[in-house]
């Protein structure tokens, strides 16, 4: 206020003088937040009264058409605000006589202009559609054998495998046994062997069960699911319920359990490790050092810490080698770079003594 004074008296004027606020003002951003919330609020009444007249009017046809307007109009009128959506309550839908679309999975009158969604909002939205769990059971050029050798060489998936005709008709009731025993097309390779077009990364452990009903153990979460799917496809119901486990048995007991539980399961964790990956991918830089290891007999070079991840050590996870530029070369093909670049090597006379050291570093990605 005393500047105010002092720049009236200055410019002579007579009068108090007019002075904007500053664009900082506390005072002036309040004012714009309280004029948007008005605007918004006047916009939600003008388009509820419009609304009201336009479903009380008489003729649908001109009804529809100024409820259309209305809506356009309102919505204008928010977007200008500034604020992007109404602070009131919601507006109710239009008649049934006036045709409707979808914007983001919100509906909307046809000639409104709808409300921008956030990039946040889409992506919590966005789903990506999983595709019907149909897999294919019989293939183009397969066909009914009934007479099959005693020794049968499979290629499943591009692995090959040895058993016998008495192993794959162990269990009657499954894909397998019905393949071969003349109840279900199968597909002959030009050299002779029976193809399966499934992933025969798992398939020992089918053969395993049939020949003496083993099941595997130390799996994997993913081989655990990858190997179910192939247990649900062959339909060997025993070992799928041993495999499984309680998870499968309390989704059997709602209904599911079966392919399409799998499929959708499996959809829902590569979601989540995406969500994952594209979030929490960061990286963190481990330091090594090169020096002599007077503690070892023999004069070597060593690393601290010693045990680095996929360095090529000779004694002790520690050893590197008898000289230093050996060690530097073990040490860059593990990955890992000078801090200096390029490094100072001690001379022959040195390498052996503790007056140097190379600082090493390598960036490691999660």
């Amino acid at each position: 206020r005393a500047r105010v004074a002092v720049v009236g008296r200055a410019g002579g004027s007579v009068g108090r003088p007019h002075l904007p606020l500053a664009p900082e003002s506390p005072r002036q951003l309040r004012r714009q937040r309280q004029r948007r919330r008005v605007g918004c609020g006047l916009a939600g009444e003008k388009m509820a009264s419009w609304l009201s007249g336009g479903a009380s009017a008489s003729g649908g046809g001109s009804g529809a058409a100024r409820t259309t307007t209305a809506a356009a109009a309102a919505g204008e009128m928010m977007l200008k605000s500034g604020q992007g959506q109404a602070v009131g309550p919601p507006v109710a839908p239009a008649p049934s006589s006036t045709s409707s679309a979808s914007y983001g999975g919100t509906p909307y009158m046809s000639g409104a202009r709808p409300l921008p969604m956030s990039p946040t909002m889409k992506a919590a939205t966005a789903r990506y559609p999983m595709p019907e769990y149909t897999p294919t059971t019989v293939h183009s050029g397969a066909k009914l054998i009934v007479d099959f050798p005693k020794v049968v060489h499979l290629n499943v998936g591009g692995h090959r495998f040895m058993t016998t005709i008495a192993t794959l008709r162990a269990d009657p009731n499954s894909m397998l046994g019905r393949m071969f025993s003349g109840e279900h097309p199968v597909l002959v390779d030009s050299d002779g062997s029976f193809v399966i077009d499934r992933d025969g990364r798992h398939f020992h452990h089918i053969l395993n069960y049939l020949r003496d009903f083993s099941v595997p153990i130390g799996l994997s979460r993913v081989d655990r699911i990858e190997l179910l799917k192939e247990i649900d496809y062959y339909g060997l119901k025993a070992m799928y319920q041993m495999v499984g486990g309680p998870t499968v048995a309390a989704a059997a007991m709602s209904g599911g359990g079966g392919g399409p539980w799998l499929q959708s399961l499996t959809y829902e964790l590569a979601r989540a490790e995406a969500a994952d990956f594209s979030m929490n991918t960061h990286s963190h830089r481990v330091y090594a050092r090169l020096r002599h290891g007077s503690e070892y007999s023999g004069d070597w070079i060593v690393s601290s810490p010693r045990n680095m991840p996929n360095v090529e050590y000779e004694l002790y996870d520690a050893c590197l080698a008898r000289d230093p530029i050996t060690a530097l070369n073990k040490m860059g093909a593990a990955g890992f770079r000078p801090c200096e670049d390029p490094p100072v090597v001690p001379s022959s006379a040195l390498c052996h003594t503790d007056a140097w050291e190379i600082m090493m570093y390598k960036d490691v990605y999660q």
